[in-house]
This record gives structure tokens, sequence and C-alpha cells, in this order.
């Protein structure tokens, strides 16, 4: 069957992760010495995963985040601010490499095009000014957005997939899935996604472009 629609994961397939950078930043701005016991790769756990998926809000979280701050000056306990709060947690999200712009641009000519992440409003907040800083506002890019924090769901429960096919109207067998993640493209894959697991290092046209390819023989 001839593939129609692509979905995209966000972190680690369109923009970079940088974990250590994350963490340094949390331990160096913040004084939350542990933060790397929360934050993973894929799926985060404990209060973070509350975050992204819509349990607890932005508010709440800096709030959880200050619990854990160590930072002392003049002998006192510094309050950590929102802004450097934020700063850290950004710290996991790299500047959109320019050929992932231009993948995107390539084939949204001919492919309904859907996002599918898990994240949450700070994360989300500077990943639409990253897709800015290249000329694009993110609803140029993808026609809908599916973001964890607002299905308060997140991947890879298979209720997140169900609910993007029914929202969008998509055929599984006419789609294409790419993640970076192995748990989340088996759960794609059980409801009939078609999916690519990718490599942050691979080369994004090339990984999509081989897969159609190989399916319209």
């Amino acid at each position: 069957m001839m593939i129609k629609n692509l979905v995209f994961d966000l972190g680690g397939v369109i923009v970079p992760l940088n974990r250590v950078a994350c963490i340094r930043a949390f331990n160096d701005i913040v004084g939350y010495k542990d933060f790397g016991e929360v934050l993973r790769t894929y799926r985060q756990i404990g209060f973070f995963e509350k975050f992204e998926t819509g349990q607890i809000s932005a508010r709440q979280f800096r709030q959880i985040i200050r619990t854990h701050s160590a930072i002392i000056r003049d002998g006192k306990p510094k309050i950590v601010s929102d802004r450097e709060i934020d700063y850290s947690l950004n710290c996991f999200l790299s500047d959109i490499p320019q050929d992932k712009i231009e993948t995107l641009l390539f084939y949204r000519r001919d492919y309904r095009m859907l996002l599918l992440s898990n994240t949450n409003p700070i994360g989300m907040a500077y990943c639409r000014k990253l897709f800015k800083d290249k000329g694009y506002d993110v609803k140029e890019l993808f026609e809908k957005l599916y973001l964890s924090y607002r299905m308060r769901l997140a991947k890879p429960d298979k209720a997140i997939f169900i609910k993007m096919i029914e929202d969008s109207g998509i055929v599984p067998e006419e789609t294409l899935y790419i993640d970076d993640s192995p748990a989340n493209i088996e759960a794609g894959r059980a409801l009939g996604l078609h999916t690519v697991l990718y490599n942050p290092k691979e080369d994004l046209y090339g990984k999509i472009s081989e897969y159609i390819e190989r399916e319209q023989r």
C-alpha cells in the first residue's frame, strides 16, 4: 500500500538532544545534583513524567525543582528563578540542523505531516523558537501536533497512538512513523504503522526515501 502520511517524533529525530549538557546545567545553575535520575532520553520518570503527561503544570514542576536546589550564596540558600530552571531544561534541546528543515519541506509537498512527541510546555515553547530561528512556524511544517502534555498520555503507551490515528483519520497501513526509540517503534508497529527506527547520526531524508522506495517497488 502506498505511503501517504508521515508521523515524526521530535526530540532525537528533528531536534538533537544533549542529555549531558542538561544534567550539567541543572547541577551548575540550579544546584540539582541528581537530575540525571529523572531525565531520560525517551520517556521520563517520576515528577518529570507527570509534567510531560500534563498531570502537573510548569509552575508546579519548577516548584519541585526548587526543592532539590542546593545553591548557597552569601551563606544563604539561593532561590532559583523560573528563567534559570527553564534555561537548564532547554539545554536538553539543540539547534535544528538545516538538513532536517529541508527534509520536512520536501516531504510536506506530497505527504500529510504529523508530529507525535513526548514533551512539556517549557520544552515545546523552546522548540517553537528553534523552528522560528530557521524561519518557520512549526505549524507550517506539520498539519497537526500531538503532544504528550496536551494529550495526557505518553509514548510508548498505545493509547496515544490510537488517539492520534482516530483524530487525524490516517490509515495506519498508509502511514510511516519515524522515531529513535525502539519501544515507541514497537508500539507503533503493533498498531499497523510502517516504522523507521532512526539513529540521530543518520541522514533523515535518506532513511525515509529508502523506506518509501522499497515499499513502492
